[in-house]
């Protein structure tokens, strides 16, 4: 008799699906070592850890606090190990140990956001010279795969319809 995402228990696939996860697989990767076909384990792993089969997600989530419990880590207690330490290092002198650790506890605290920004170099906004720049340090981080590129003088003119 099969087991089914409604009949309260979960297959042995599925249970080891769930172990896979909780230790930190991505859900692909468990899949294939709980046996779903690499052919189609992104989408069995997917649809195992979806809303749809809430069993599984039960018990992936009961495996992680579990664990989670059983090595002591939670957020109040990692903050607080963080600020022993940085105790500790104010009264050694070791200031940048100190900053080290309250920086940790305010990213553990989510305090601080990390963020990225991208420059993107226009044509349009720059001049002939940089354009020119530009396009020989290409040529160069490419080792030579792109042209090195030719000027051609001249003046523009718009044309109308």
């Amino acid at each position: 008799m099969s087991r089914t995402k409604g009949s309260g228990t979960l297959t042995p696939q599925q249970e080891k699906f769930a172990r896979n996860v909780a230790k930190g697989m991505n859900k692909t990767q468990a899949a294939i070592a709980a046996g779903y076909s690499e052919k189609n384990a992104q989408r069995a792993g997917t649809m195992l850890a979806s809303k749809n089969n809430p069993k599984v997600l039960d018990r992936i989530i009961t495996l992680q606090e579990r664990a989670a419990y059983r090595a002591g880590l939670d957020l109040g207690t990692h903050l607080t190990d963080l600020k022993d330490i940085r105790d500790g290092a104010v009264r050694n002198g070791a200031w940048s140990a100190a900053v080290t650790a309250e920086v940790s506890r305010g990213k553990a605290a989510g305090l601080y956001v990390n963020r990225s920004e991208l420059t993107v170099n226009k044509v349009e906004t720059m001049s002939k010279d940089d354009i020119l720049a530009r396009m020989q340090q290409l040529y160069y981080e490419t080792g030579g795969i792109l042209p090195p590129g030719t000027v051609i003088e001249g003046e523009s003119t718009t044309l109308d319809d």
